[in-house]
């Protein structure tokens, strides 16, 4: 884990050693974003997920910047009322980026916790992962993404590597599609019994932008561990819905990722 971090810190840093300690910038971006699916077929406990949360660049120094992102995720259902929150899941993330050729690389450190609304929850379920990614496009059609991170404390969940990778292409405007997959591997625990697992997600749909601001209102098959807090669950499902965002880092692959 310290050479996986060792390698992304000198990636980062090494080019930008010659700049002029003159070169920096407070706050060179801001970003947020929003989002809303609705589940088929849908359970009591899951009905609809929703995304909402902002990032932003603290500082810039030459062309590597310090930033920090953050996001609530939240499932409703209608297990006691029609239209009530069952989960409130919290993203957290810090990290380093720098553009390298077409490509923005950052090394990054992400923390969930996941917390039941208005239920039971006697266990902590939370986990940190320290890692690498890199981001851009290949053509000016097709973008790519991927990661790879170690988890520095998890749990529950038992989550060890965590590796994700995907692409998004731009087909006949406005129409995209994408697809994400995410690798776990896992430290079995008695408590909380699977072993490593892989999600994934094929998307569809249709993106608006103007300017810095992007709206897609898609379709996406998705097969998804872990759905639930307490017990394995495994479900396969489809969603409806959309995304609104804003800024440079409005196309984190954070809230659509399986």
């Amino acid at each position: 884990m310290t050479r996986l971090l060792r390698a992304g810190l000198l990636l980062l840093a090494l080019p930008g050693l010659p700049a002029a300690a003159a070169d920096t910038e407070i706050l060179p971006d801001v970003s947020v974003h929003l989002a809303a699916a609705r589940y088929e077929p849908t359970e009591p406990d899951v009905h609809w997920t929703g995304w909402i949360g902002a990032g932003a660049g603290l500082v810039r120094v030459a062309a590597v910047t310090a930033y920090f992102a953050g996001d609530v995720e939240s499932i409703l259902g209608w297990e006691r009322r029609p239209f009530e929150a069952t989960q409130a899941n919290y993203h957290l993330e810090l990290g380093l980026r720098r553009p390298i050729g077409p490509f923005m690389a950052s090394v990054f450190f992400h923390h969930v916790s996941r917390h039941a609304v208005d239920r039971d929850k006697p266990e902590a379920v939370d986990w940190n992962v320290l890692g690498v990614r890199a981001a851009g496009p290949l053509t000016p059609s097709l973008r790519l993404h991927a990661s790879l991170g170690h988890t520095t404390q998890a749990s529950l969940v038992g989550y060890r590597w965590e590796a994700t990778g995907g692409l998004d292409v731009d087909l006949a405007p406005p129409l995209y599609a994408a697809g994400d997959v995410r690798f776990v591997t896992v430290a079995e625990d008695p408590a909380f019994p699977r072993g490593d697992f892989l999600d994934w997600r094929a998307e569809a749909g249709a993106r608006f932008r103007r300017e810095k601001g992007v709206l897609e209102m898609f379709a996406a098959i998705e097969r998804r561990n872990d759905v639930f807090l307490l017990v394995p669950a495994v479900r396969n499902r489809l969603l409806l819905g959309f995304r609104i965002s804003h800024g440079p880092l409005a196309s984190s692959d954070i809230y659509r990722r399986p």
